[in-house]
């Protein structure tokens, strides 16, 4: 599991890892548990390392380790 600094770089190793066609339905559950929304992040949260961590924790209860 690697560092991520920003919401941009946790995004862009979820869509490695699950491909673009599941990517929609994983960020919009991602969205409903924390309130983050991967695939348009509001500015405040893009580097907050609150939300990344959040997120990340949110997708690692979810199975994707990233």
């Amino acid at each position: 599991m690697a560092v991520h600094l920003s919401l941009e770089t946790v995004a862009t190793a979820l869509r490695a890892l699950v491909g673009e066609t599941a990517f929609p339905s994983i960020t919009t559950r991602v969205l409903l548990r924390t309130g983050v929304n991967l695939r348009s992040p509001r500015p405040d949260q893009l580097a907050n390392a609150g939300a990344v961590s959040t997120v990340v924790g949110a997708l690692s209860e979810l199975g994707y380790r990233v």
